[in-house]
């Protein structure tokens, strides 16, 4: 499953970041961009987990 996201994408998120958020705290907001990522992707796999046994 492929997210749909290419390089372009992610330049202009970059690009936008830069421009609206000071720069010293863009890395403090991807580690939480991520860290929000993996919780939601197991929250996901766990319900379907238990979808599908039950």
């Amino acid at each position: 499953m492929t997210s749909g996201v290419g390089y372009s994408e992610v330049l202009l998120i970059l690009l936008v970041m830069v421009i609206f958020i000071n720069p010293k705290q863009i890395p403090g907001l991807i580690r939480k961009f991520f860290k929000i990522t993996a919780q939601l992707r197991a929250a996901v796999k766990k319900f379907l987990d238990e979808m599908e046994i039950k």
